[in-house]
């Protein structure tokens, strides 16, 4: 299991230096530094990133050293901005991007606003972000999605390498809904993220932020099924994520090289994983985007 481990961990970077996600941890540049150079020795190479995680791509520049593969995004549109120039917007987002990450070309370039694919400037969009993987500055391109409710019509006029998709036990919809094997019959790789729901799951009950306590109940259920099935929250997560064979990538955030450590040496990841059957559709608990709408 350590060498799967290896294989797909993808180092999330979007608490490089800013604080994010419900406990607003931040890992700070000095604890970068040191995260990166574990992750290399421990042959992990890949690093998510984004042009709206402010800091993240000028310090993976500055410390990475072209080491890494990298994988980006494009940001959402500016609302009023014309169609002629969406593809000098687009290009200019991409080549920014690789100059800050002092790199030659992206692994992956992303659609971070998958849904604007379905706008009246769709197509363009599509060709815009095509005309980056043709020139030359990323090796493939793919979409970054939060809900499955537009991915088929999506999928059905749009080719993309990679999704990116959120997954975790308790948001089981990759596999439940039957997508998981919709992508995978268009050849198209899998990355998953928010396998802790921003570090929540590995919570107890009692240490949830105010803001999530009225989804204290479900905690409970969450944490009597572990007792039962002689489960850590950590092994738990891990294993359900690990074991699903078509998943080629898992993105996950770490507040110091410690936390990467003490995921590589997890030796109670089980192979025959019985999956817990929470899938569960309330938005405001699966989609952290929801929890600053309470």
């Amino acid at each position: 299991m350590k060498n799967v481990f290896k294989k797909k961990i993808i180092l999330g970077s979007a608490n490089f230096n800013q604080k994010y996600g419900i406990k607003k941890n931040l890992i700070k540049k000095k604890e970068i530094k040191k995260l990166l150079s574990f992750a290399l020795k421990n042959k992990i190479n890949t690093i998510d990133t984004s042009p709206n995680y402010k800091y993240s791509e000028k310090i993976i520049g500055e410390l990475g050293k072209s080491r890494f593969k990298i994988i980006s995004k494009i940001p959402k549109l500016p609302k009023n901005i014309k169609k002629e120039d969406i593809e000098k917007w687009i290009k200019k987002k991409a080549t920014t991007s690789i100059k800050n990450l002092k790199i030659r070309k992206l692994e992956y370039l992303l659609l971070q606003d998958a849904n604007s694919l379905l706008s009246k400037n769709g197509n363009i969009i599509y060709k815009s972000i095509k005309n980056i993987k043709t020139n030359g500055f990323t090796k493939k391109i793919g979409i970054s999605i939060y809900d499955f409710n537009t991915l088929e019509n999506i999928l059905k006029n749009f080719n993309f390498d990679l999704i990116q998709v959120p997954f975790n036990i308790l948001d089981q919809r990759l596999i439940k809904n039957g997508w998981i094997n919709k992508i995978k019959r268009k050849k198209i790789k899998i990355h998953v993220r928010s396998i802790f729901l921003q570090g929540v799951l590995l919570l107890h009950n009692n240490n949830l932020p105010l803001r999530l306590q009225n989804l204290k109940k479900k905690w409970i259920i969450w944490e009597k099924w572990l007792i039962k099935n002689k489960h850590t929250s950590l092994q738990a997560c891990l294993s359900f994520v690990f074991n699903q064979s078509k998943v080629n990538g898992v993105v996950m955030g770490y507040d110091n090289k410690d936390q990467l450590d003490q995921i590589l040496k997890q030796k109670q990841i089980r192979k025959k994983f019985i999956v817990p059957k929470f899938n569960i559709p309330n938005r405001k608990l699966i989609d952290p985007r929801e929890w600053n709408n309470k």
